[in-house]
């Protein structure tokens, strides 16, 4: 089974001078990198070219002008939405066993994550599934493929609120990368980190979900600021720089780095063989929002240090 292990580079996809030859209305120049763990929703107005964009990026249409690289170690699971595969006979658990790999047991605990619970549920056919249960079951079983960066074009089509937050959970632990096309403001809240949106033929990058996005487009723009008459810099006394003997705030920063980093390594090789330890995958994401927090902190005390007088 594939996972996100420790020394992978898991830079999903660079996207360089996008322009997709099969679809002309999307004139797009964009560069950026979808990191390891990053959540990303893109979104846009129908007919906008989502879809083929996420095509593309998976080489399922080819560029004219551009490219998508994928990273070292990168193994990435499509989910679209006019299609999903399933076998044709026997039950849901056996389904789910066969393409996950994952023992009995724990391929209950996976279906009862995505509303599957009970034992006549997991013997009941796959082909007697209805539209809705067959969609949440690919979801579950693509989960749990071992792909560590999911390409998923509006998996909440068709699902009843209940579904839509058991993805939203699954979605938020799952500890690789994301890329959601939806448009379900529950969903883009609740799981990216940012949002990409398709505006006036280009790509735009917004941080945070739906909320901030939307905040961020009603804010007015700042006018620019009326050049001020130069004046003289008054001269500045020298000093000598104090000799400090004890670590800076900085340097105690990029210790806790470097440990919270050393953690988070570990539990992704605990996650390798699978990802249904819950305790595992709980501590997995305190980290990493551990690490956002240090990583901001860092850089505010990095550009004040820029700033401060020498």
């Amino acid at each position: 089974m594939a996972s996100d292990v420790p020394g992978t580079s898991l830079r999903a996809y660079r996207i360089n001078n996008t322009r997709d030859r099969h679809w002309d209305r999307l004139m797009a120049i964009y560069e950026g990198v979808f990191e390891r763990g990053e959540k990303v929703a893109l979104v846009g107005p129908n007919g906008s070219g989502k879809t083929t964009l996420l095509e593309a990026m998976l080489g399922h249409v080819a560029f004219d002008g551009g490219a998508a690289t994928l990273g070292h170690g990168v193994v990435p699971g499509y989910f679209s939405q006019h299609t999903q595969e399933l076998p044709k006979q026997g039950s849901v658990l056996d389904a789910t066993a066969a393409a996950t790999g994952l023992p009995r047991p724990q391929a209950q605990t996976l279906l009862g994550r995505f509303l599957f619970s009970g034992w006549e549920t997991h013997e009941r056919a796959v082909t007697a599934l209805s539209g809705g249960e067959r969609r949440r079951l690919v979801l579950a079983l693509l989960v749990a493929s071992g792909a560590n960066f999911l390409v998923l074009d509006e998996p909440t089509n068709h699902l009843d609120l209940e579904s839509r937050e058991a993805l939203e959970a699954a979605l938020e632990a799952f500890p690789g990368t994301v890329l959601i096309v939806s448009h379900d403001r529950a969903l883009l809240d609740a799981v990216p980190d940012r949002i990409i949106a398709i505006e006036e033929r280009t790509l735009r990058s917004y941080d945070g979900g739906w909320a901030d996005l939307t905040r961020e487009r009603a804010a007015p723009e700042k006018p620019e600021p009326l050049e001020k008459p130069s004046r003289e810099p008054k001269p500045r006394a020298s000093r000598p720089r104090p000799t400090r003997t004890a670590p800076t705030e900085l340097e105690l920063v990029e210790a806790s780095i470097a440990g919270v980093e050393a953690r988070i390594a570990e539990l992704e090789g605990k996650l390798a063989g699978g990802w249904s330890d819950m305790d595992v995958l709980t501590a997995h994401r305190a980290a990493r929002d551990e690490l956002q927090e240090l990583l901001a902190r860092w850089e505010l005390l990095f550009e004040d240090g820029q700033r401060a007088p020498l």
